[in-house]
């Protein structure tokens, strides 16, 4: 937009007559509107929320119940979180989970280890950080998406990373510590897990 408006401002000084130069001081308060406009959204705007006055916004969330929230409101309230309490890792962690589920993995790693800086043995950040990598991977268990579910298997009786870390052996054709990985999840599963059935198959190669 305001390369745009410095263009119309620059052919209206042309049309009339204007050099170049005398142009300039136009052009120049273009510019300077821009970065002050620039300026003013870095320090107060929002984009996780559409329009609107973003502290109201914020009241009205407040007051609704949190499983209505939109992917965008639940960010945004996390955030404000986040800024409110800079040592806690959990609106990191929040924001992850949030940003994986809805497809932007990039952004989710970055959040899970702003949690994980925070709070180094969060075990579900590592879980997130590790699941997150996996999706940037296009589904690979990288090295360090390997390590994340490794560290995160030592300090949690969550099935995730062990199901993660057998996977990887599948991968790498490591066929008798898959069967290990895949028993080691269905021990920490849940009876009505759904994913039972195939933690069993899987480890007992049937």
């Amino acid at each position: 937009m305001a390369a745009a408006a410095a263009f119309w401002v620059l052919r209206a000084y042309r049309r009339a007559g204007g050099g170049t130069s005398s142009a300039r001081p136009a052009l120049a308060a273009c510019v300077l509107v821009t970065l002050v406009g620039l300026g003013v959204y870095l320090a107060i705007g929002k984009p996780e929320l559409a329009g609107g006055a973003y502290a109201a916004r914020l009241e009205a969330l407040s007051d609704r119940d949190p499983t209505t929230f939109t992917a965008d409101e639940a960010l945004a309230v996390l955030g404000e979180a986040a800024r409110e309490n800079p040592n806690d890792p959990l609106p990191h962690l929040y924001r992850g989970q949030v940003l994986l589920r809805v497809g932007r993995a990039e952004e989710a790693a970055r959040a899970f280890d702003a949690a994980l800086r925070r709070d180094p043995q969060l075990a579900e950040a590592m879980l997130g950080m590790g699941r997150a990598l996996v999706a940037v991977e296009g589904g690979a268990v990288s090295p360090d998406a390997q390590r994340m579910f490794e560290q995160a298997s030592a300090l949690s009786n969550d099935p995730g990373p062990w199901i993660y870390q057998a996977v990887a052996a599948m991968e790498q054709g490591r066929e008798d510590d898959a069967r290990r990985l895949w028993g080691e999840a269905l021990t920490r599963m849940n009876e009505d897990d759904p994913r039972r059935e195939m933690a069993r198959r899987m480890s007992t190669g049937g």
